[in-house]
């Protein structure tokens, strides 16, 4: 009771600040407003109260959030980019734990940065040769992942979370554009630290990446460069050691709980530069569009003449050429200075007489493909063309080294796409890429979906089949506590997709068959299942708004054919209760919310920290509790601001709330956010 009160006051504390902070905003704007005509401060739909963006204002008026639009490193379409507005919303703002968002949740370890393996079930292929490690990609930014930002002004994001146990997350993004926006730079920084409730738990998580975009002043020619880089310190506890201290409440000191590691160690360095060039094969065709089409305008009494057109011979659209150069470099470090822990005694042939550990493996790729299309410089997703094709050769060269074993892969992978606008509702797409190795081995994945259009409502079909090469990891691997040397077959995947949007509403639905399944045993051996497995999972969102007051739903039911091979709880649920209201004239947006969320009980997999990877297990149910959280959110101006206290049910109910084998969910705590746009 003392510290729901104690919330319960801390809340007050913060509501009161804000209703302050919005009256002083609302009184400094009052001159700015009487001199202003035309806007109305009380409008939400005003970007005066949305954004803090005035049109009849220049001397106020130093950017606006709607120019400002994200792209990505690869585009969706042959021939032309689609471009984002940047989020400036303040619903779901609290989402700030990638493996807790909205629509997706992630079984981790209790911890931000730490392991993580999806609830809803994924099968994403390597068509590429890979290491086969996957537990961090929600903290690995991929260069697919660098969110590149267009903006005619300068733009800056801050963004600071703060969180019980010295969480701390950090992200600082800054853009700008030069000479007509033909030249635009910017930089990405993250950062992900929480010392954590158990001992030996701290997470330390960076991520930054810079990047470059050129454009000649005819487009004929353009040039992209990305550099990234991660950094993750991670240390592993293997859980705590005995559940029921947890589970009976023996022990309200989490710090000096018995973990069953007390000095292991992932260390992660994954980095990497991206080059990619277009260069149009014909010359673009002068624009005329600023001379009128006729060189006489009457007026009353005069007449004005302009000159004609200029004449010029039509150009022939030949194409464009693509070169995508890549280099990136993963290495991965295990260490444990006390080797010996029992914690590992569960293993086959454990070796007992091992002090300490130093297990690392590593891999370099480099990759040059060249690619040629019919894209024009026209092309726009307004007005498309019936039909455009790309076809191109990729060339890969991986390196993988672990102790003193190094073996280089080669790779050829011929690849295509199409894509056949019907008309500007229905969409045809169509891709494929297959991979042929100097091992002799080969993948490939074939891709096709149809999108229809109407109106607000729009459907999209796919269908996906692959065969892809087991990763390295699977095959050969020589550390201190494993060692194997395998020969799989390839893992084959057959998939059909069903998606149907419209506002507020998302059904889809998921089909597929896996031949030649790859998973950790009980043992953290590596296996593979020769009899197929079929899966589906039918999931569905629905908002529902009534005036000031809403509800977001997000369920999931889903299943597999061979459940004691592919672990995933059957049902999911998401859901979001909430008030909006618009104080103060439009200078403050408020929302409070109650967020539940709830997944049945299933036998979740451990975790091997000395593989990175989760495995079966028999032993404990996870699941069968709801998680609460208490959210307010707010916005003045371009400032966004959340406070959340997450899963406050935790002091009233039993202390079952594990969120992995060993691994308990935190305790009841607060966090506290803001985002701030600045432009200059």
């Amino acid at each position: 009771m003392k510290r729901f009160i104690r919330t319960f006051l801390l809340l007050l504390y913060f509501l009161f600040s804000l209703t302050l902070a919005a009256q002083q905003k609302l009184s400094g704007n009052k001159s700015v407003a009487s001199n202003t005509t035309g806007t109305n401060a009380a409008d939400p739909d005003n970007e005066m109260a949305e954004g803090g963006y005035n049109p009849m204002d220049s001397l106020l008026n130093v950017g606006n959030p709607l120019d400002v639009k994200t792209y990505s490193y690869y585009a969706d379409y042959i021939g032309f980019q689609t471009y984002t507005v940047i989020d400036t919303t303040l619903h779901n703002l609290e989402y700030y734990n990638p493996t807790k968002q909205a629509l997706h949740f992630y079984q981790d370890l209790g911890i931000t940065g730490s392991a993580n393996t999806p609830l809803v079930l994924q099968f994403n292929p390597d068509i590429s040769s890979s290491l086969g490690f996957h537990a961090f990609d929600l903290y690995l930014r991929d260069i697919s992942e660098v969110e590149l930002i267009e903006t005619p002004t300068p733009f800056t994001q801050l963004s600071y979370v703060q969180g019980a146990k010295k969480e701390n997350i950090l992200r600082v993004q800054h853009a700008q554009s030069f000479i007509d926006k033909r030249v635009k730079v910017g930089m990405d920084f993250k950062l992900y630290n929480a010392e954590g409730y158990y001992s030996n738990q701290k997470k330390d998580v960076k991520n930054f990446s810079m990047y470059s975009d050129y454009s000649s002043k005819d487009n004929r020619y353009s040039v992209r460069g990305i550099y990234f880089h991660n950094k993750l310190v991670l240390q592993e506890n293997g859980g705590i050691l005995y559940d029921s201290l947890y589970s009976k409440d023996l022990e309200t000191n989490r710090q000096i709980i018995t973990v069953n590691l007390n000095s292991a160690e992932n260390y992660i360095k994954y980095s990497g530069i991206g080059i990619k060039q277009h260069f149009y094969i014909a010359k673009a065709e002068p624009d005329f569009s600023a001379i009128p089409d006729t060189n006489v305008i009457n007026y009353d009494g005069y007449s004005v003449y302009h000159y004609k057109k200029p004449y010029f011979d039509p150009i022939t659209p030949l194409g464009r050429l693509t070169h995508t150069f890549l280099y990136s470099k993963e290495a991965y470090v295990y260490t444990d200075n006390d080797g010996s822990s029992n914690f590992y005694a569960s293993l086959p042939n454990f070796p007992a007489e091992i002090t300490s550990v130093f297990d690392s493996i590593s891999h370099w790729k480099i990759e040059n493909t060249f690619e040629y299309s019919n894209a024009d410089y026209k092309d726009k997703l307004e007005k498309p063309k019936f039909l455009s094709y790309s076809f191109g050769l990729g060339i890969v060269t991986n390196r993988y080294g672990q102790d003193t074993i190094v073996r280089t892969i080669s790779e050829l992978n011929p690849q295509g796409k199409l894509q056949v606008f019907l008309t500007k509702k229905i969409r045809l797409f169509g891709s494929g890429i297959y991979s042929y190795r100097s091992d002799n081995s080969s993948s490939y994945l074939f891709e096709g979906h149809t999108e229809i259009v109407v109106k607000k409502n729009s459907v999209d079909l796919s269908f996906s089949s692959s065969s892809t090469q087991a990763p390295w990891f699977y095959q050969h691997f020589y550390s201190s506590y494993f060692q194997w040397e395998n020969n799989f077959q390839n893992q084959k995947q057959q998939e059909i997709n069903f998606l149907y949007k419209r506002p507020l509403t998302q059904i889809s639905a998921k089909l597929g068959l896996i031949h030649d399944y790859l998973y950790f045993d009980k043992t953290a051996t590596p296996q593979q299942f020769n009899v197929p497995i079929s899966f589906y999972s039918i999931s569905a969102y629905q908002g529902i708004k009534m005036g000031h007051f809403g509800i977001d739903l997000n369920l999931v039911y889903q299943g597999v054919s061979e459940s004691d091979i592919v672990r995933v709880p059957k049902f999911y649920s998401n859901t979001k209760f909430f008030f909006t209201s618009i104080l103060f004239s439009g200078a403050l947006d408020l929302e409070l919310a109650v967020n539940v969320r709830y997944y049945s009980k299933y036998y979740a997999n451990a975790y091997m920290p000395a593989l990175r990877s989760f495995y079966l297990q028999d032993e404990q149910l996870i699941g069968d509790y709801p998680y609460v959280d208490l959210i307010v959110n707010a916005k003045i101006k371009r400032a966004r601001i959340f406070f959340k206290y997450e899963q406050f049910n935790a002091s009233y109910m039993p202390q079952n709330y594990f969120i992995g084998p060993h691994y308990p969910n935190p305790d009841a705590s607060i966090s506290f956010g803001v985002i701030w746009q600045l432009f200059n």
